[in-house]
């Protein structure tokens, strides 16, 4: 066998290469036409996608957010409702008005009356009560019981006279107008200049001129071009 020259030893690179390309390569490359067009000419068309499924997307989690916000608010106001409660509970309890379970009225009820004998016990040697009179006892009642809604009533009363006089006609204008400070002479005047005035105003606001038909277009004939082109070169030849 005969010795490798130098240039095939630095080039022997290539044949490793060609044989991994041969190794890996695929057997076919085969290219869809419709799908290369879609890809090709749906840059905006994807585009748009991408934008709308941002926009869903955005419009999810504000969705999300206020159906959290609404449940903390229906937690919270749950939690006020059953502190309320409970104070209540313990309100009427230190009243004695509150009626609950049964275990919870034997409780109370025994402690009522274990407290009831022994105010017995202290309360041997005292007169006994006969209770409050008639006039605290209204007076009581009547402290006790309010009314639910406030009601106020305002009445007002206005006597108004209407003097209608019958309008009659006045001949006499000039009689009139002398009174209220008016020429007579200067009036046909004063009114061609307010016309006027208005008239300038609305051209100034573009109220007033109607709107003007569009010429209608049509073509030149073979003469009037001739005759145009000659006119051109006329000018052309002056300058």
């Amino acid at each position: 066998m005969a010795p490798r020259s130098n240039r095939q030893i630095l080039t022997q690179g290539k044949n490793y290469v060609a044989k991994q390309a041969k190794k890996f390569g695929a057997d076919e490359v085969t290219f869809d036409k419709d799908s290369r067009l879609d890809y090709l000419t749906g840059f905006h068309k994807r585009k748009l996608e991408r934008q709308k499924k941002a926009q869903d997307f955005n419009k999810e989690q504000a969705r999300q957010l206020k159906v959290e916000e609404r449940k903390k608010i229906r937690d919270q106001r749950r939690k006020d409702a059953e502190e309320q409660m409970r104070k209540f509970k313990e309100t009427m309890k230190e009243v004695g008005d509150y009626i609950g379970s049964d275990d919870e009225f034997n409780s109370g009820k025994q402690g009522l009356d274990d407290a009831s004998d022994k105010g017995e016990d202290a309360d041997t040697n005292e007169d006994p009560w006969d209770g409050f009179s008639d006039q605290e006892g209204d007076s009581s009642a009547e402290r006790s019981v309010r009314p639910i809604l406030k009601k106020t009533q305002q009445h007002y009363e206005d006597d108004t006279l209407v003097d209608i006089e019958p309008l009659e006609p006045n001949e006499n204008f000039a009689y009139l107008a002398s009174r209220n400070n008016v020429k007579l002479e200067k009036s046909a005047e004063v009114l061609d200049e307010s016309i006027e005035r208005a008239a300038k105003y609305a051209k100034f606001l573009g109220m007033d001129d109607k709107p003007k038909k569009k010429k209608k277009f049509r073509y030149l004939t073979k003469a009037e071009r001739r005759q145009n082109q000659k006119k051109a070169n006329t000018n052309k030849r002056r300058k």
